[in-house]
């Protein structure tokens, strides 16, 4: 019970202060040296972290880059703010990248961040399919200007919704399980590539392909389809995601979801009327892919309890007393209605 206040006091204590503190530099640094960082990544390095700034090259100017360790979150922050005759500042951080290694670190990288005034809370997290950042912070690529892309990407197209740290911090604060974007390195540089499960301190899965759109459409996000389509897209959001617990006697035997979907067509239409049921089947079949992934990991990380309730509410108190232990093994069924606008 101590342990749960404590957790609850420290959520408060977040939600009022904000983000990571590279803060500012000796006055007497050269005019104009000023690099302001917009991605921080963090990997392990022996007992501590390693950091890795970038700052997107402006004007002619080559991507500014920097990297430094430390025993601790401070140390590290420290360590990169008093190197060279830079200015460094992170006051304006917009992404915050950890490898799937680092993620047990986030308690402790949040614990610091949000005692550091001066920060937004807004900052993006994301987890990086790799063990080591140096091939994203390396070579002719601009780091800062690629993950402006990608942001860019996510919310024309809202492949994924943004996780804050401020997000991040009150679900940990619940001991809920977080759905973490997830980045992975290829020839063209960093991409989106799904999500990464986090639970118990650790990355325990990753949902990739269908089994992501499907885990963003359960989570009533918009995602960018294309499947049976063929060279067509169109955009696709959850309208309204409804869990019916299927009970037997007083016992919860299984799931049914019942889903809608909007869609608008994109890339300039000028077909037929699409037929809305392959796709009503390919989307159930996503979700039930994430779902799937979710309860093999025993982590309702879609937030499914809380609407289970909604179906009957004078039923709660059986249903939130079962749903630990009969989460991970429920059979369930999933019927998806598709509504597409045509755009003519």
């Amino acid at each position: 019970m101590r342990r749960m206040v404590a957790l609850v006091f420290l959520v408060l204590l977040l939600l009022t202060t904000c983000l990571t503190g590279c803060a500012g530099a000796p006055q007497s640094r050269e005019s104009g040296a000023t690099a302001v960082v917009s991605v921080l990544g963090v990997e392990p390095a022996g007992e501590g972290i390693r950091l890795l700034a970038a700052a997107e090259g402006r004007g002619g100017e080559a991507p500014f880059r920097a990297d430094s360790r430390g025993d601790t979150p401070a140390a590290a922050v420290e360590a990169l703010t008093n190197q060279g005759e830079r200015v460094v500042s992170c006051a304006h951080v917009e992404h915050l990248l950890l490898t799937q290694t680092a993620a047990a670190t986030l308690p402790a990288l949040l614990s610091y961040a949000f005692q550091e005034p001066q920060q937004s809370t807004e900052t993006q997290l994301w987890v990086v399919q790799a063990d080591t950042l140096a091939e994203c912070f390396s070579g002719e690529g601009d780091t800062a200007q690629r993950m402006t892309v990608i942001q860019s990407q996510g919310k024309d197209r809202q492949t994924f919704a943004p996780l804050t740290l401020r997000q991040a911090a009150a679900a940990l604060a619940k001991g809920e399980p977080l759905l973490i974007p997830a980045l992975s390195v290829g020839e063209a540089g960093l991409a989106f590539a799904g999500f990464a499960l986090y639970q118990d301190g650790a990355i325990t899965r990753w949902l990739t392909g269908p089994a992501a759109l499907g885990a963003a459409l359960l989570s009533g996000e918009k995602i960018h389809w294309t499947g049976s389509l063929g060279e067509e897209a169109l955009t696709l959001q959850s309208t309204g995601c409804q869990v019916h617990p299927v009970w037997e006697g007083g016992r919860v035997v299984g799931l049914d979801l019942r889903c809608r979907l909007e869609g608008v067509l994109t890339g300039g239409w000028t077909g037929e009327a699409t037929d809305p049921a392959p796709l009503e089947r390919e989307t159930a079949q996503a979700m039930l892919q994430a779902l799937d992934q979710l309860q093999a990991a025993g982590a309702d990380a879609a937030g499914l309890l809380g609407r289970a309730g909604l179906s009957n509410p004078f039923r709660w108190d059986a249903l939130n007393g079962q749903w630990q232990g009969v989460f991970p093994t429920l059979p369930a069924t999933c019927t998806v209605t598709v509504h597409v606008d045509q755009g003519r």
